[in-house]
């Protein structure tokens, strides 16, 4: 189930930024998924940003890095939030057989040996945070409340794809595995490599890795323990999304990237249409 070196291994993270779970220098925290059209267009600002910085998105009037994936239904949008302002963000696209999933386009026949075996799959992606909240480590608890929401809806399967140079903090931390070799990502310009976590494992990994070893945090305590105060108080979700943006932003955001549909066939748009009507119809 790992080796002795995985057991010891030592990733050093602020025990401030993981232990204290209120994170009393924040203003009145919370974690949801997103449902206003304030809180999506935080979030794609928060990426777009991010994004801009490190060079893998062109210039956009509109100043947010979304696409399709982000306006299906299913897809949850997490926000970390200071009060009402969204800080951190990571979102998850579930499979569809309609829309499959953002890495298809450089490992579609690697998903596609999971899809086989009839597994649940979910992909995550846009996890970014404001250049001015970087330093309290929020990612680690949105990643805290997306292991419990895949818990709650049943995935087998958390793919990601991360730039090369990254790799090793996702699979110390978050215990991915590699699934399929570096590749060049077009839609960032940036190398990418598919990583993995098997979800039915991953709990007893996680706690085979860190409990009751010499870490500096114990990251199967913090994933797994829900308190009732403090940040974990807002960390409840009922049941598996299938909410559509509202009218209001459906319009906004598709107005903005009407590119987004341009390459979408008879059926995807006919679902879109379903859910969204006239945004769909100005837009195409």
């Amino acid at each position: 189930m790992g080796t002795d070196i995985e057991r010891r291994r030592t990733i050093r993270i602020r025990r401030s930024s993981l232990a204290n779970n209120n994170l009393m220098d924040i203003d009145r925290p919370s974690i949801k998924i997103a449902e206003d059209m304030n809180d999506y267009a935080e979030a794609f600002k928060i990426v777009y940003d991010a994004y801009a910085e490190l060079g893998y998105t062109s210039q956009h009037h509109t100043g947010m890095y979304y696409n399709i994936f982000s306006m299906l239904p299913t897809t949850c949008v997490f926000v970390f939030k200071q009060f009402l302002k969204p800080i951190s963000t990571l979102t998850q696209v579930l499979d569809s057989e309609l829309f499959g999933l953002p890495m298809d386009k450089l490992y579609k026949k690697e998903v596609d040996e999971l899809r086989k075996q009839g597994r649940k799959v979910a992909e995550i992606g846009a996890l970014a945070t404001s250049k001015e909240s970087r330093w309290n480590n929020l990612l680690m608890f949105l990643g805290k409340a997306y292991f419990q929401y895949a818990k709650l809806i049943g995935v087998n399967d958390i793919l990601i794809t991360v730039n090369p140079k990254h790799v090793e903090f996702y699979k110390a931390i978050f215990l991915f595995e590699p699934f399929a070799e570096e590749r060049h990502h077009p839609s960032v310009g940036a190398p990418a490599v598919a990583l993995r976590i098997n979800y039915d494992e991953f709990w007893e990994r996680l706690e085979y890795t860190f409990r009751d070893h010499e870490f500096e945090t114990d990251l199967y305590t913090f994933f797994s323990k829900i308190h009732n105060t403090g940040i974990d108080a807002s960390m409840r979700f009922n049941l598996e999304r299938n909410i559509p943006i509202s009218d209001e932003a459906a319009n906004y955001f598709f107005m903005n990237r009407p590119e987004m549909i341009q390459s979408l066939n008879p059926a995807q748009i006919a679902y879109l249409k379903h859910y969204y009507g006239e945004a769909i119809c100005y837009s195409h």
